[in-house]
């Protein structure tokens, strides 16, 4: 007779009522924090380069998205701050200061679903959203009092892997060309492309030449940073300086060259990212009361009566109060969202491959 063993997951000792939450401090701020603070040399700046390349244009990207989907309420303006202030404080005082923070695809339909919610029950969708994260706070705050984030290393190599192997799929389509969406470069070849139809009236605008332009541009970006990234170990150069320094900056150094090819073809209108000219709310006010946007909801005036407040007015519920009651249930969604998102991610970062500390 065979037996089948089974491997068990090792699970430390519960830190609960807090004691998790101030030991992780303990260990990141008091025992990490200085010294890594100090280590300051080619590799550090080049990951920060590194790191503001790949999170600025997702940024961008998804505030762009949210703006169309909340008809404004929060856009790129929101999601550049918001992923600016929670990024440098998560990996300040964070567990996992190797998480990269960043909009992503999931929270970005959840967000979606809020506002038609907000949008169905009659209160102001802002006002509810904030509600809602108030609750996720809240249950954040219970799940690592609890030390509930430790259930996570019941993670199989299996789910990990999946996980990451969803997580490459849409950034590859998204990138090459996304079957379910108008985003990637072989959708340029099509000349139903948005950038192609809001480029109609341009004289000269040849949307073949724009396709085949933007195809260089990116795939040669691309593989020039394997190119760059090769040198480590290339016989190029005699100096293992130089080498880790084409190798630690290939990302940047990728970037800066094909941004010189594209200046070589100004004729060429190619999309870029679309960058807000001023730092100021997303959602234009038609009135003072700054209950309907422009220019949806006002064709007619030449210009905005201006922006919405920076602060949400928790209050401004009316006589709908329990929606703050309410918001308790969907945030719930996205409480396990951000649980499973994070926690995946961490036990993906902190594999015993990486050989972090």
């Amino acid at each position: 007779m065979s037996y089948i063993s089974v491997q068990q997951v090792p699970l430390d000792k519960a830190e609960s009522c807090g004691r998790g939450i101030v030991k992780d401090f303990k260990r990141c701020v008091l025992q990490w924090w200085w010294a890594e603070m100090k280590n300051f040399n080619q590799r550090t700046v080049a990951v920060s380069l590194l790191m503001f390349v790949s999170v600025i244009a997702p940024t961008l990207t998804f505030g762009a998205v949210y703006g169309k989907t909340t008809n404004g309420y929060m856009g790129a303006i929101e999601t550049m701050l918001a992923t600016g202030y929670v990024g440098m404080t998560f990996s300040l005082i964070g567990g996992q200061p190797m998480c990269i923070i960043g909009s992503t695809g999931p929270l970005l339909i959840m967000t979606t679903v809020l506002y038609g919610m907000a949008q169905s029950i009659g209160v102001p969708f802002l006002t509810f959203n904030a509600w809602v994260f108030i609750w996720v706070f809240f249950y954040t705050l219970v799940s690592g009092f609890f030390d509930l984030t430790r259930f996570v290393r019941l993670a199989t190599k299996f789910t990990d892997e999946v996980f990451a192997m969803l997580i490459v799929s849409i950034f590859v389509m998204d990138a090459i060309g996304d079957p379910f969406s108008t985003v990637g470069l072989l959708r340029y070849f099509q000349p139903t492309h948005p950038w192609h139809i809001g480029n109609e009236t341009v004289e000269g605008y040849d949307y073949l030449a724009v396709a085949l332009l933007s195809s260089i541009l990116g795939f040669g970006c691309t593989a020039t940073i394997f190119f760059f990234r090769g040198f480590r170990f290339s016989p190029f150069f005699c100096n293992d300086i130089v080498r880790n320094l084409i190798a630690d900056f290939a990302v940047i150094l990728s970037v800066i060259v094909w941004t010189g090819v594209k200046f070589a073809f100004p004729t060429i209108n190619t999309e870029t990212l679309s960058v807000p000219d001023s730092f100021e709310p997303s959602f234009k006010c038609c009135d003072s009361s700054c209950t309907t946007a422009w220019p949806t909801d006002c064709e007619t005036q030449a210009e905005p009566w201006g922006v919405r407040p920076w602060v949400v007015d928790y209050g401004d519920l009316g006589d709908k109060g329990w929606a703050a009651v309410m918001a308790a249930g969907p945030a719930i969604l996205a409480f396990l969202l951000v649980y499973l998102d994070n926690g995946i991610t961490w036990h993906l970062i902190a594999h015993p491959n990486n050989k972090l500390q």
